[in-house]
């Protein structure tokens, strides 16, 4: 959407009772769903509203991913439209005037696509990648995070990309996400969709202060896309 941290202190405890990374994981997927349902997820469809802390206007906004770690983020403001894709060998971004159909295309920074390759996998694989996506997991113990004990855990991705997961001790609940070293994600609320559960609501910090609030009307699980959505236009 993913789909994101304020400053915060980290005081650092001990790996409490030997908990481990595969208890910690275990029940951030049992909190989501079953099992076999969550392997069987391989497309996910995020709609809703972005809207700026500072009182700009609201932008629609749509998410579409699509396993091994395809990503299409779309923005819309009035007439004006901007679509950034990656998929399994490039990135691009169209900027587009919906009302004239006037476009303008451009390759995105190799940077960038590694961070939406990343963030495509995080939202797919539910925090148990397979081999071939090559993420190494670590838990770090429990931490303070924004006044509350969570679970850390560790996620390095292919070029070094860094997500910090940070999950409810008692539930396994996913409360926080950093990935970027200045902007951290809140999660809120709940949508049940397919026997899995979604936060309905994404709110992003940035030294402690809002930035944007995600709210998410719809979210679909495997839903029929058409074929060409990730292909770099002609």
């Amino acid at each position: 959407m993913k789909l994101f941290i304020p400053f915060f202190l980290f005081l650092g405890l001990s790996v409490a009772g030997g908990k481990t990374l595969d208890d910690v994981l275990t029940k951030a997927r049992a909190y989501v769903g079953p099992e076999e349902t969550i392997n069987a997820v391989e497309v996910l469809f995020y709609n809703g509203t972005l809207a700026p802390a500072d009182g700009e206007a609201s932008k629609s906004i749509s998410l579409l991913l699509q396993k091994p770690a395809k990503q299409r983020l779309e923005i819309t403001e009035g007439n004006n439209r901007m679509t950034m894709v990656v998929n399994d060998e490039e990135g691009f971004m169209v900027r587009e005037n919906v009302a004239t159909g006037e476009k303008q295309t451009m390759a995105l920074p190799i940077q960038q696509v590694r961070l939406f390759t990343a963030n495509a996998a995080e939202n797919l694989y539910f925090f148990d990648f397979p081999p071939g996506i090559r993420v190494r997991a670590k838990y770090l113990g429990e931490q303070e995070f924004r006044g509350e004990t969570v679970d850390a855990v560790r996620f390095i991705h292919p070029h070094g990309i860094i997500f910090l997961r940070y999950f409810d001790t008692e539930t396994g609940e996913l409360v926080g996400t950093q990935s970027d070293g200045s902007t951290i994600n809140i999660e809120e609320g709940e949508m049940t969709v397919g026997g899995l559960r979604f936060a309905d609501k994404v709110l992003a910090y940035d030294s402690d202060e809002l930035v944007h609030t995600i709210s998410f009307d719809r979210i679909e699980v495997n839903p029929d896309i058409p074929e060409g959505l990730f292909d770099y236009p002609e």
